[in-house]
């Protein structure tokens, strides 16, 4: 049997939108898409959020300019 990691948290959809500013029906269809990580429990899509935060990382990396 394999021990899970007690610190691993996963978002809602709410908490994810809210974070991007976008709308959870644009997390939806990126889900739906495979292109963000996300899982479907019950009736309730969730974010793994290291996985949220290292596919906001990949899309951020190199975009801001430094003085």
């Amino acid at each position: 049997m394999t021990q899970t990691d007690p610190t691993r948290r996963f978002l809602t959809l709410d908490e994810a939108a809210a974070m991007l500013q976008v709308s959870k029906r644009t997390l939806h269809r990126l889900i739906r898409r495979n292109e963000m990580p996300g899982l479907k429990v019950g009736a309730q899509w969730r974010i793994p959020e290291n996985g949220f935060l290292k596919w906001v990382e990949e899309r951020t990396a190199g975009n801001f300019s430094r003085p």
